[in-house]
């Protein structure tokens, strides 16, 4: 969940908002009522009915813009979004929170509005190359995506084999014109089922410096997309880029907020929690790798295919993700709120008291000078898992 200052979180949270959107790049900035309506796209999985282990998924926009003039197509562009203080005045103090370079870039018109920007912030959405340009009129519909979009090509290396995991994973994202931003220095504190500390002999608690592996071929016909769901899926997480245009990985994790039952329409939730109770990785035609209970008999069994997958990696995994829980759940945020990242755990508390985990594996915006969101946690259905 992406942090704001108190200002501006205390405005996302209220009634009294508007909000507008901010497209910038080196050459120029649109911002205001320029920017009229805009749709997003942003999941964590590529099913439609389960949580995935090593999905990557790329992110999109669809905008309609007041501008019939710049040429959008195959340029890059800053998409953030900002709370309007419409009483808001442009002075000298104003001004000196930007740099010559940034203000340059502005019209007169322009600088005279950036008083309204509330407390000077915008709130980064991400990094995107506009796919698709339509004009019609006075206006343009672009359609903008990440650069995880290109992916679906032939992955052909540039690194010498046999490589680390994170050298293959630093080519693929330098092909892709992405940073790498996962971090293989930060030790991994490994958990038994339920979240309990793991400790070895002397009670010292086990972790592990990353989950690197040795990459020694690439399999024919293997995509960019494939290789990098191998690498997420091998460290148990999912992978996107994330609002600096960095390609990151994670898992769902503990709750980042209670949501507020005055801005959201009732639910749709399953009728029981679904619960990672095994996994089972194929490793080829001849080798499948099983943990916890894959009888489907004691809940949700993971599926998948990686052919760098070892019995050590699996076990290290399964430790962090295996036990995890949630309810398959539908709702509409009507008051949307732009702190969401996919891949966070809300919480939605009922009229009775019950408490609800919902990681948020797909989320779609929809703004038009007001912020809503369609957020959703997939999984099988109670009929599903019988």
């Amino acid at each position: 969940m992406y942090t704001t200052s108190t200002t501006v979180s205390s405005r996302i949270e209220s009634y009294c908002r508007t909000w507008r959107m901010w497209l910038e790049n080196d050459e120029n900035v649109i911002m205001g009522d320029n920017i009229m309506s805009a749709t997003s796209d942003v999941q964590s999985t590529s099913l439609s009915d389960d949580i995935e282990l090593g999905a990557v998924c790329s992110q999109s926009w669809a905008l309609q813009i007041n501008d019939a003039e710049t040429r959008f197509l195959g340029s890059e562009y800053d998409l953030s979004l900002y709370l309007a203080d419409l009483t808001g005045v442009t002075t000298y103090s104003t001004l000196e929170a930007y740099t010559y370079a940034e203000l340059s870039k502005l019209t007169v018109e322009q600088i005279s509005k950036l008083g309204e920007v509330l407390d000077g912030e915008r709130i980064p959405l991400g990094r995107f190359t506009c796919v698709k340009s339509k004009k019609s009129g006075g206006n343009t519909e672009v359609t903008f995506a990440d650069r995880l979009y290109f992916f679906d090509k032939t992955y052909v290396p540039k690194v010498k084999l046999p490589a680390w995991s994170k050298a293959v994973e630093d080519d693929i994202c330098k092909q892709l014109g992405l940073q790498n931003g996962n971090d293989y220095t930060i030790p991994a504190k490994l958990r038994v089922k339920g979240g309990a500390r793991l400790y070895g002999k002397g009670h010292i608690r086990l972790k592990t410096a990353n989950f690197d592996f040795k990459i020694s071929s690439i399999p024919k016909d293997t995509t960019m997309r494939q290789m990098l769901s191998y690498i997420a899926s091998a460290q148990g997480e999912f992978g996107f880029v994330d609002r600096y245009g960095r390609y990151v990985r994670k898992w769902y994790g503990s709750s980042v907020k209670i949501l507020d039952n005055n801005t959201i329409d009732l639910p749709t939730l399953g009728e029981r929690p679904n619960i990672l109770a095994g996994i089972v990785c194929k490793v080829s035609d001849s080798e499948t790798l099983r943990l916890g209970n894959t009888t489907g008999s004691a809940g949700r069994v993971l599926e998948f295919e990686n052919p760098y997958m070892t019995m050590s990696l699996l076990r290290s995994l399964w430790h962090r993700i295996g036990g995890f829980s949630w309810y398959t759940t539908e709702l509409f945020h009507r008051l949307g709120d732009p702190r969401f990242d996919v891949g966070d755990v809300i919480t939605y508390v009922s009229e009775s008291g019950e408490s609800y985990d919902i990681p948020i594996t797909n989320i779609g915006f929809n703004f038009d000078g007001g912020l809503s969101a369609d957020i959703s946690a997939v999984g099988l259905s109670v009929e599903e898992q019988l």
